[in-house]
């Protein structure tokens, strides 16, 4: 008898997603950072910041997207997780060029992968909707710690971001940093705020309680940690060198911060369980 490890229901669907989303955002981001003229509206700030979400979907999105979707399509767990994990941090990404970037030519381009990201996220959800999550893993996840951690991340962006918005909301005021970058509102404060760091609150909770949704949320707000702290690396590295800023300190922060969510992650994973669900 052939052992599978790793393995669960294979899902060739994933990788026909996928493959027009990395294809687009690969057009996309190639645009962005070889004609600068696409962000002309843009201020100095906010410029860089898409050049530098561009580099990160480039060299390391889509290449993300690309393994984790082959391995996803047969079946690998550890794949799973980490596609649905980058996927939603995809549609993070491109909320904000729909939403906060002036109209260009790649508009309609953006709206696509946006579109094609939350539908496949949307057919993940309902393709698994009946899977007990938790016989994916051995009972040596360290479900409390990791719970904690989650919950201390999503408290320490809660209060960072309303040292941002709060004051301004008392007074009255734009904050400066979206003067700054030429915006409406801060479209990272919306996102975060309205949906993200809840579900990180609600991934914690499940988790501690082992929860089964909460064993596939956990590895997926890590992952998507991850690669937040990888887009945001990317944009503050390109706003030193457009702004001559000395964003440093930020960058160090943002690596260690990163290296520590992947030894969360790696916690999580390699107590996947060995056992073929199919």
């Amino acid at each position: 008898m052939t052992n599978i490890n790793y393995q669960t229901k294979a899902d060739k669907t994933l990788l026909y997603f996928t493959v027009p989303i990395v294809i687009l955002i690969a057009i996309c981001s190639s645009v962005g950072i070889w004609y600068q003229n696409l962000y002309s509206r843009e201020t100095i700030d906010w410029l860089s910041q898409c050049i530098g979400q561009d580099i990160s979907n480039l060299f390391f999105v889509v290449p993300i997207l690309l393994v984790s979707s082959f391995y996803a399509s047969k079946g690998n767990k550890i794949a799973k997780i980490i596609w649905i994990g980058t996927m939603i941090t995809n549609i993070y990404s491109y909320v904000i060029y729909c939403f906060a970037v002036h109209f260009n030519f790649l508009f309609h381009v953006y709206c696509l992968i946006l579109g094609l990201s939350i539908y496949s996220v949307i057919y993940f959800c309902i393709n698994n909707f009946k899977e007990d999550f938790r016989n994916w893993f051995t009972e040596k996840v360290p479900t409390k710690a990791i719970g904690i951690f989650l919950f201390t991340i999503a408290v320490i962006f809660v209060l960072l971001w309303l040292s941002q918005s709060l004051p301004g909301a008392l007074t009255n005021t734009v904050p400066e940093s979206i003067s700054n970058d030429g915006l409406l509102t801060n479209p990272i404060h919306v996102l975060d705020f309205s949906f993200y760091l809840p579900l990180i609150f609600i991934t914690a909770v499940m988790i501690i309680k082992k929860k089964t949704l909460g064993y596939i949320l956990a590895p997926m707000m890590t992952v998507f940690g991850i690669i937040t702290n990888i887009n945001i690396i990317c944009l503050t590295s390109a706003a030193m060198v457009k702004t001559s800023s000395n964003n440093m300190p930020l960058i160090i922060g943002f690596s260690i911060f990163t290296i520590v969510c992947l030894g969360f992650l790696w916690l999580m994973l390699k107590n996947i369980s060995k056992q073929s669900n199919t």
